[in-house]
Parts: C-alpha cells; structure tokens; sequence
C-alpha cells in the first residue's frame, strides 16, 4: 500500500445510513428544505477513486433497503451498526 493512500473508514458488510451531499455551488437551486431522507443499506463493495490535483478517496458502493445500489464518499455515511 502506498504511503499516501487513505485508509477506508468503513468495511463490506458495514449497515450504514447515508445520504447525499448537496453543495450549493454545485446546485445552485438546491433548497436544504426539500432534503431527501436518508437511504439504509449495506456496504457491499469499497473502491478508491483517484483524480490528478485531488487527493485519494473511497467511494462506497451500498445496496440500499429499496433494492438500490447507490454510490456514496465517507462524508455521506454514517455506521450503525
């Protein structure tokens, strides 16, 4: 492992509640009143994302209670279990 790779906060298996993070620069139309609830599920798979100037990150594949697989970075997750 690379001295400068991060180290996943979560595992597979983990039951997470995430939900999306919506930066108005981003959308800029984007109301915080209209949040959507949170999506329930289990980690099912863990990939490390890489872009040129930005740093590492992990980006965690959940397969949600409504039968969804939902893509989510660790600021979007929370353990519960």
């Amino acid at each position: 492992m690379d001295e400068y790779e991060p180290t996943a906060r979560y595992a597979v298996g983990d039951l997470v509640r995430c939900r999306y993070t919506f930066y108005k620069f981003y959308y800029p139309y984007y109301e915080d009143d209209h949040d959507e609830p949170p999506y329930y599920g289990i980690i099912v798979e863990v990939d490390i994302a890489e872009w040129n100037e930005y740093p590492a990150e992990y980006i965690y594949v959940v397969y949600c209670t409504d039968h969804s697989y939902r893509f989510f970075v660790e600021e979007e997750i929370l353990k519960l279990s």
